[in-house]
C-alpha cells in the first residue's frame, strides 16, 4: 500500500513514474516471492497484467502511460496476481465515472488523468470492505 501512495502522489503530481523507483518495486517483489516460494515461484503470473497494461499502453500510446504498466507489474511482484488484477480491474471501475465526468465538464479534451490514486482506491476499498 504504501508503494501505491508514493506512486499515487508522484503521478498526480509529476503525471510521470521514475522508472528506477518502479524497477526497485519489481526487484523487491521478485525477491520477496523467491524467499517465500523458492525458483518455482509464480513471478510470471504476478506480473502478467501489469504486463498485459504495458503491451496495450505502448498500442495505444497517448491514452495509457507505460509507467502504469510497470506499476501494476511492480504492485503485482509484491502483492501477487490476485491482488495485481484487482487493481487494474478496480481502478478502471473507479476511473470510467471519473473520467466520463471529467470528459463532459471540461473544455479542453487533451487533459489526462493520472491512473496509480485509482489504483490505489481499488486498493483501499479492498482493505476496508472486503
Amino acid at each position: 500500500m504504501i508503494f501505491l501512495a508514493v506512486c499515487s502522489g508522484l503521478d498526480i503530481r509529476f503525471r510521470r513514474l521514475p522508472f528506477w523507483f518502479l524497477l526497485s518495486g519489481i526487484v523487491f517483489g521478485t525477491v520477496l516471492e523467491f524467499c517465500e516460494d523458492g525458483i518455482g515461484g509464480a513471478l510470471f503470473w504476478n506480473i502478467l497484467p501489469g504486463l498485459f497494461l504495458l503491451l496495450i499502453s505502448l498500442a495505444l500510446p497517448a491514452q495509457i502511460g507505460g509507467g502504469d504498466g510497470w506499476m501494476l507489474m511492480a504492485s503485482g511482484a509484491i502483492a501477487g496476481w490476485e491482488d495485481s488484477l484487482l487493481l487494474l480491474e478496480g481502478g478502471l471501475l473507479v476511473m470510467f465515472p471519473v473520467a466520463f465526468f471529467w470528459t463532459v465538464l471540461q473544455k479542453k479534451r487533451k487533459k489526462t488523468l493520472p491512473f496509480a490514486p485509482f489504483m490505489l482506491a481499488a486498493y483501499l476499498y479492498k482493505l476496508i470492505l472486503l
